[in-house]
């Protein structure tokens, strides 16, 4: 059995969603019960209005059949009232009576109470259903009812309830009586509001069900939440490879799902990274320790001359130059990576640029006599780059040009404008490189094993690494065409 969480989404979105659904019902049921309220009273007071009208009618119509005095008024309330019989002229009376009799059957008047009294309490005549009591709340400061033409009110009397009508009565158009007829609204009222609260109770099962279904819906919405959870928490360094299914999920939620997916799998590759660049570091690292513990151990092992001692700490000199260089081309691969808003960027001459790189790739050739050829446009061309890290890009890839060209070879860097792009081609009469390694050379601390005759020194294998990442960062790229034995050119794309 699940349990109520209060503080979770979804009794919230349900809370929330049954309160306007009850809000709106209920809204609805007020104003549906106030238009029937209003229309029940609005018939009953029509009705009554019309048979008051009618009682008023009928005792004036009898009065030319009796004699036109006191007397025969109270004997035309009484009769019209409370059906008394008059013996006075009843041959005259005959017509009069039968219409009364006719109107009173049509209007249903029986079962009214009806009141005739003088705006002093005094009264002239009253139906057969109203007994003392009531007639006591009826009489109840009449005269002030005198005041308006038509008076509506409601009367409690113990468990009773009565909608009555007030109407004045004038005898002969001087003195002034009233006409006061109500009915019983006991068992409308009963009906009405039985109706109204069996409109609370289906009101009351609606929200219980919406609240329900709302709860149902919500956990439908947010189970692609709860899967994010549920995978997050099974994810661990060692199993990365878990993923959201993001079929079946909403539009809204599918970014968070992506996202989710795309950060597990940058984790993914950055712990792929790690350990295949922790592997690497201490396997790079290992043998020039190695060669400086080795060393050192031989020389202590017993006494020798100064200048195996001085070979000794030339050794250790070069393998710690070399532990310190990897280092410093991790740390700024890392900054590359992590850091490239160091970068500064504005617009520089390439040719300019370029003639400088000449003279530093000219002294990295010097030594092994390998003509270094550059050639320009006769057109300036300018792009937006950072001139110490673009400088530190093509310096790797000649430099690299110069560690696998033979002596006595060729190095020719090349422009050319393609598709608003600066290409700038590094080619040269080296070694080259085989097809199977072309999509490997950027990878860091890759190498390639060369013949047993070559002795060049091979380097951290982190050169060209360096050079791919600053490509990018310059919204750039390399690529590479080689041959075996008939050279390589690296060609940098550049935004013009």
């Amino acid at each position: 059995m699940k349990f109520v969480k209060f503080n979770s989404i979804r009794f919230k979105v349900s809370l929330f969603y049954t309160a306007i659904l009850g809000i709106i019902l209920l809204i609805y049921t007020a104003i549906l019960y106030v238009d029937q309220y209003y229309a029940l009273y609005r018939d009953l007071d029509t009705d009554l209005s019309i048979k008051a009208q009618e009682v008023s009618n009928a005792i004036n119509s009898f009065l030319p059949a009796l004699e036109d005095d006191q007397r025969a008024f109270r004997f035309s309330a009484n009769w019209v009232i409370r059906q008394e019989v008059v013996y006075l002229n009843k041959e005259k009376m005959t017509e009069s009576k039968r219409r009364w009799l006719a109107m009173r059957e049509k209007l249903d008047i029986h079962n009214n109470y009806v009141v005739l009294a003088s705006t002093e309490g005094e009264v002239i005549a009253s139906s057969q259903n109203v007994d003392s009591q009531l007639l006591t709340y009826l009489l109840k400061d009449i005269g002030s009812f005198a005041q308006k033409p038509v008076n509506y009110r409601d009367l409690r009397v113990g468990s009773q309830w009565l909608r009555l009508i007030t109407i004045p009565y004038y005898y002969k158009n001087k003195r002034m009586y009233l006409i006061q007829m109500g009915i019983s609204i006991t068992p409308i009222m009963e009906v009405f509001y039985g109706r109204m609260l069996f409109a609370l109770l289906v009101i009351l099962i609606v929200l219980l069900i919406s609240s329900f279904l709302g709860g149902m819906i919500t956990e439908r919405i947010l189970r692609p939440v709860m899967e994010v959870t549920k995978t997050a928490k099974n994810i661990t360094y060692k199993d990365l490879g878990s993923r959201v299914n993001v079929k079946q999920v909403d539009e809204e939620l599918r970014y968070l799902v992506n996202a989710f997916n795309d950060m597990i799998a940058r984790l993914d590759n950055s712990f792929r990274y790690v350990d295949e660049f922790s592997s690497n570091v201490a396997h790079e690292l290992k043998t020039p320790l190695t060669i400086i513990s080795g060393e050192s151990d031989l020389a202590l092992m017993q006494e020798r001359d100064v200048s195996e001692y001085k070979r000794v700490i030339e050794v250790n000199l070069r393998e710690a130059g070399h532990m310190l260089k990897i280092v410093e081309d991790l740390l700024l691969l890392s900054k590359l990576e992590h850091q490239p808003d160091t970068f500064k960027f504005e617009q520089i001459d390439l040719s300019l640029f370029l003639r400088e790189i000449l003279e530093q790739a000219q002294k990295l050739a010097s030594p092994k006599n390998i003509f270094v050829d550059l050639k320009l446009p006769v057109y300036q061309i300018s792009i937006l780059a950072d001139w110490l890290h673009l400088r530190r890009l093509f310096i790797n890839i000649l430099n690299n040009a110069v560690k696998f060209t033979p002596g006595g070879g060729k190095i020719t860097i090349d422009v050319l404008i393609q598709e608003k792009k600066v290409m700038v081609s590094v080619s040269d009469t080296g070694i080259g490189i085989a097809p199977e390694y072309i999509d490997k050379i950027f990878e860091r601390f890759f190498h390639i094993d060369h013949s047993p005759g070559h002795t060049e020194e091979t380097g951290s294998g982190l050169g060209l690494s360096i050079a791919w990442s600053i490509a990018k960062i310059h919204h750039g790229d390399i690529s590479v065409k080689s041959q075996p034995q008939k050279g390589s050119t690296f060609i940098v794309s550049l935004p013009s």
